[in-house]
């Protein structure tokens, strides 16, 4: 019983070092050497905030510390300051240059003060306190995330081609993780022991990693507006009288110059391309034609794909069609062929040649 009991204290102590190391050298690495990637910087001050926190608690390891309400209720009242912090995050990724000095006041400040009330006076009202704003606070920022991740990916779906690492879709599960990591932390305050650190440790780690991986291969789009722009007056012009004659040119200038061919074509490209403005060409697909400029774009890569696939003379793989007709992501062409025929692409391949 004894050796067990050490062995799990030993674990626990090696977890909460990888963990510190964990969040110290990416966070350095992430805040200072990542060049402008502002997303990955205010990650980057996130982790460090983490590691140094990680770091705080080996206080808890003096007798003095974790026997006494005043110093341990305060190591954990500084452990809240990361939430408003993991909040920043999310914001700057829909929200580019949300990320500000005097929005991490804002965020903190309420935090900082009660934090400083318990300090001085020891009364447990200035606690209670954070851990209130600290879940109104979470509850506020997810329903507020979760109802813009859908602005966003419908953004991303009428100005981009493609949605590979470019949706934000894992967000939700960043906020999921984060509920986790609170959850974790709640126990291991209500239920101190070194089995509880070795799972939070552990755990928390883990998951933040998974955060860490979808956010290096994230591809920030840096003009993301945060209310879609009003569209202006002559562009939408000709839509009212029904006779744009940019639409009407729109899909035979695509398929002669092949422009879906661009597996990272956006609205922007195809609008210089054409020689007009954005919103206009915005307009023409979404109130004429009735389409994203990423579904639109996807049926001339769709097409291109059916024919390639029923080309007896063809014999290239389905990883080959899809690069060949423009898609930038093999499971995309899948998903999309199954969507709009019926069928995989290797089965339509079979029905052909039977």
């Amino acid at each position: 019983m004894v050796l067990n009991t050490l062995f799990i204290e030993s674990l626990s102590n090696f977890a909460h070092g990888l963990s510190s190391a964990f969040f110290i050298y990416f966070g350095i690495n992430l805040a200072f050497f990542r060049g402008t990637n502002r997303p990955l910087q205010v990650l980057g001050y996130l982790f460090c905030l983490w590691g140094v926190q990680n770091v705080k608690d080996l206080l808890l390891y003096v007798d003095s510390v974790s026997e006494s309400y005043y110093y341990s209720t305060l190591l954990l009242s500084f452990d809240m300051w990361a939430v408003p912090f993991c909040a920043l995050f999310l914001l700057e990724i829909l929200y580019p240059g949300f990320f500000s000095l005097k929005r991490v006041v804002q965020f903190e400040l309420p935090l900082v003060l009660l934090t400083a009330g318990f300090a001085t006076t020891g009364a447990s009202a200035f606690y209670v306190g954070s851990v209130i704003y600290m879940a109104l606070f979470c509850l506020v920022v997810v329903l507020f995330i979760v109802s813009k991740v859908r602005n966003y990916n419908r953004f991303m779906r009428e100005n981009y081609s493609y949605t590979e690492r470019v949706n934000v879709r894992w967000l939700i599960n960043s906020m999921i993780i984060l509920a986790l990591c609170l959850l974790l932390w709640l126990y291991t305050c209500t239920h101190i022991s070194h089995l509880g650190d070795l799972v939070y440790y552990t755990t928390s780690t883990l998951l933040w990693s998974v955060v860490l991986y979808y956010s290096l291969r994230q591809e920030w789009i840096p003009d993301v507006p945060q209310n879609a722009p009003a569209p202006e007056a002559e562009a939408l012009e000709p839509l009212r009288n029904g006779s744009s004659p940019m639409s009407q040119k729109l899909e035979e200038y695509i398929r002669e110059k092949e422009l879906f061919l661009n597996a990272k074509l956006s609205l922007n490209d195809l609008a210089t391309e054409m020689g007009t403005n954005r919103s206009y060409l915005s307009n023409c697909l979404n109130n004429e034609l009735g389409v994203t400029f990423y579904d639109f774009i996807n049926s001339f890569r769709l097409e291109r794909a059916k024919s390639l696939l029923g080309d007896a003379a063809f014999g290239g793989s389905i990883e080959e069609t899809a690069l060949l007709s423009g898609f930038n992501s093999v499971s995309t062409f899948r998903r999309s062929f199954q969507k709009k025929y019926g069928c995989t692409p290797s089965q339509y391949r079979r029905q052909r040649g039977d």
